[in-house]
């Protein structure tokens, strides 16, 4: 039957499932949830926070499946065709008049082995809530010396964590204008690994720059603004930031062996800037808004 004169045939959907892998079995209690879940650079972990224990988690990539060889049917390869060996003339007749073809294919999907009850491989109990956190760039299982993440908590240094045993390598303060410590809503690597940037502090529209290999309190700090409540640069409290990735398939980076383009999210009001602090100006300290 026809369409109607004037009207046209909706084309129907095809929804299909992906396929589970695994699925997490030891997050438990109604108020415990993930917050923000993180590939490690090399794919083989998966790194979280759950809010209700403060636990950062870390999960090993389960393992994918490779899909059984599909059986060709009767129709796929001819009536008197032999495949592995046995003759499908006789058995693809007599299943013909029982959906033989589909019940083949569904049986093929309904060989996959039962998803991986998924467990932490570790975790590490934060002081209080945690506000960010971030992969060591250059991470690699198979050196355990870059197997690191950062995590940002409320009230707390900012710590460098050890992916393979959860102990705290080193510990990063960022100090306000009142010399007292402030944590950071937003903390991440530069692309090299090589610096460490803290941003979204109450008191100041700062971002402290830490070497990576020098814990502790020294920083370098970039403003936004000449001061917090002053009507020039970017206004409101940082709550993203981000760096462009210039990773090549050789796992060296193009352009500048430091970089330091990197955009800056806020909120209240809501802006985004992209700043190059290699270019410092007396408007922006921060460097120059590009």
């Amino acid at each position: 039957m026809g369409d109607a004169p004037g009207c046209s045939s909706v084309p129907q959907k095809q929804e299909q499932l992906p396929q589970l892998l695994a699925s997490s079995v030891d997050i438990v209690g109604d108020g415990n949830f993930p917050q923000g879940c993180s590939f490690s650079p090399d794919g083989l972990c998966v790194l979280t926070y759950t809010v209700n224990d403060n636990r950062l988690r870390l999960y090993n990539t389960p393992p994918l499946k490779q899909p059984q060889q599909h059986t060709p049917t009767r129709n796929e390869v001819g009536d008197n065709t032999i495949v592995d060996g046995c003759d499908n003339s006789e058995s693809a007749g007599s299943k013909k008049g029982e959906g033989g073809d589909q019940a083949n294919a569904l049986s093929d999907d309904s060989t996959l082995s039962t998803p991986l009850s998924w467990k932490m491989a570790l975790h590490a109990k934060a002081g209080d809530s945690v506000r960010s956190y971030a992969w060591y760039p250059l991470m690699h299982s198979s050196d355990p010396t870059t197997c690191a993440f950062l995590a940002a908590s409320r009230d707390q240094p900012i710590h460098l964590y050890d992916a393979y045993t959860s102990a705290i390598r080193a510990s990063y303060r960022p100090y306000n204008g009142l010399d007292e410590m402030e944590s950071p809503n937003v903390v991440t690597f530069s692309p090299d690994g090589t610096r460490i940037f803290a941003a979204g502090f109450r008191t100041d529209r700062t971002i402290h720059i830490f070497r990576t290999d020098r814990p502790g309190r020294d920083s370098e700090v970039l403003r936004l603004g000449k001061s917090r409540r002053s009507s020039d640069g970017q206004k409101g409290m940082i709550s993203a930031l981000a760096f462009p990735q210039h990773r090549q398939q050789d796992g060296n980076f193009a352009g500048s062996s430091n970089p330091a383009v990197f955009a800056i999210g806020c909120y209240s009001p809501g802006s985004i800037y992209i700043y190059d602090d290699r270019m410092p100006c007396d408007d922006n300290p921060s460097g120059t808004i590009l």
